[in-house]
Parts: C-alpha cells; structure tokens; sequence
C-alpha cells in the first residue's frame, strides 16, 4: 500500500513540475500545420513593458513606430522569478499600439492610441532546434494593419534574429528594456514590487 501511494505522490508531483517547465503546456498552442493559434487572454499575462521608437527621434523612419505592450505567460513568470531563465515553452507576447495624441493636459509626450498588430516569440526545443535559442517567431497582424489573423506561420529566422541576436541582452530577448525582467531574475519573491 505505501509503495502505491509513494508511487502515485511523484507521479502527481511529476506532472505538477513538468506543468511548469515543459514546453508546450496551455500558452503555445500550435494546430495540425503547425501555426501557433493566436494566445488568448494575454492581457492578464504578466506585462514586462512598453518600448517605443517614435518617427520624430527617427528621422521620419523608425523600424517599429509603435509602442510594443510586452507580456510573459505567467508559468515562465514563475520560473524567471526562480531560475532567471527562459523555460522551454515560453511565450513572450508584443502588443503593437500606434502613437495616439502628442500632447494632453499634463503636458507633450508620446500617448498610445489604437491597438494595430499583435506578434508572439515562443522557446521550444522541439519545434525550433535549430533556431538561436530555440525561439520562433510568429506575426498575426494582417498585411493591412486591421484585424488579427487566428493563427500564424512561423517566420523566416532572418526576419527577427537578425536584430535579436546580436543585441538582445539575454537568450535573444530584450532584457536591457524591460525593468520588470530585470528586477525580478531569480530574486522570487523579492523582485517582484514587494507584497
């Protein structure tokens, strides 16, 4: 009797930490053609920032005019407070919001307008094993910036590594820019704005 019960503790205990680690558990969902269905309820995801190259420091030409709502799903959350690293299946979330009004009653700046594209970046081992880091990146903005596809193709490794590879602070993701990861990278609870 004591050798079932031990047995069914660690398999329970098992799948409670694989729950966390592994790639693929509920925020990457890919179909049958292997497009990642778009990740819903993001938004009470854990947001780690919003950076923002406008035109007018750009010259008229800046690559990402937008701002970039960016978001982790909460189980790598967890294990970036913990390991300070990126877990296999982790999906980083950017928001692209257009630059709204200049200026308002508190003064000139840059406020954000209407919500125009959403894009994902996804760490898995097993469906990116040659990709730097095991990441994929996925759009699902449409061409005319109106509405989001359901579910997106990976893109080309060029069309994003290229950029992050030699300037992502760690494992090919922007941690220069986001104070949330910064603070919190394996401090627990301590990094997290206190309780």
């Amino acid at each position: 009797m004591k050798v079932i019960i031990f047995s069914i503790l660690s398999l329970s205990l098992t799948l409670m930490f694989s729950d966390v680690t592994h790639a693929g558990d509920s925020y990457a969902h890919f179909d049958d053609k292997g497009q990642l269905e778009r990740p819903m309820g993001y938004r009470e995801w854990i947001f780690i920032g919003a950076p923002l190259t406008p035109n007018d420091m750009n010259d008229g030409k800046a690559a990402f005019p937008e701002f970039h709502n960016v978001y982790i799903d909460p189980a790598s959350w967890a294990v970036w407070k913990k390991a300070g690293e990126f877990r296999d299946g982790t999906v980083i979330i950017k928001e692209l919001v257009s630059v709204g009004s200049k200026s308002t009653y508190s003064g000139n700046g840059y406020f954000m307008g209407e919500y125009i594209g959403l894009e994902a970046m996804v760490k898995s081992k097993k469906r990116f094993p040659k990709s730097n880091g095991n990441w994929g990146f996925f759009r699902f903005t449409n061409d005319n910036y109106k509405g989001l596809k359901k579910s997106a193709n990976v893109l080309p490794q060029k069309a994003c590594m290229s950029c992050h590879t030699p300037n992502a602070e760690y494992d090919n993701v922007f941690t220069q820019h986001y104070p949330v990861l910064r603070a919190a990278k394996s401090k627990g609870e301590a990094g997290i704005g206190g309780k």
